[in-house]
């Protein structure tokens, strides 16, 4: 029982930490976080028969800032996209106008 318990504060640990990488855009650092959480996560569940509310309450917590993680960047590509775009368009016309 201990041992499961040291295992699900390791999680927590990790839990915490991934978090902070998530905040400060450190994806690839919290990737490797999560996949580490991961493992510790599933010897603790092969140690408790029960799961710990304080790490479920943060998984679902890590689950939201990822996917606004996710939506930022995707915005961030679009904008990029549109001002590529915006950007050719204005050497097309330079390039005519220049002609």
């Amino acid at each position: 029982m201990s041992q499961g318990l040291c295992l699900l504060d390791e999680a927590l640990d990790l839990a915490r930490q991934e978090m902070l990488a998530l905040e400060d855009g450190a994806y690839d650092r919290a990737v490797e976080l999560a996949e580490r959480r991961n493992e510790v996560t599933s010897m603790a569940w092969h140690v408790l028969e029960s799961g710990s509310t304080e790490l479920t309450r943060l998984q679902e917590h890590l689950a939201d800032l990822a996917a606004k993680a996710q939506e930022v960047i995707r915005a961030s590509l679009q904008r990029s996209r549109r001002e590529k775009q915006r950007m050719r368009g204005y050497h097309q016309a330079v390039g005519q106008a220049l002609q």
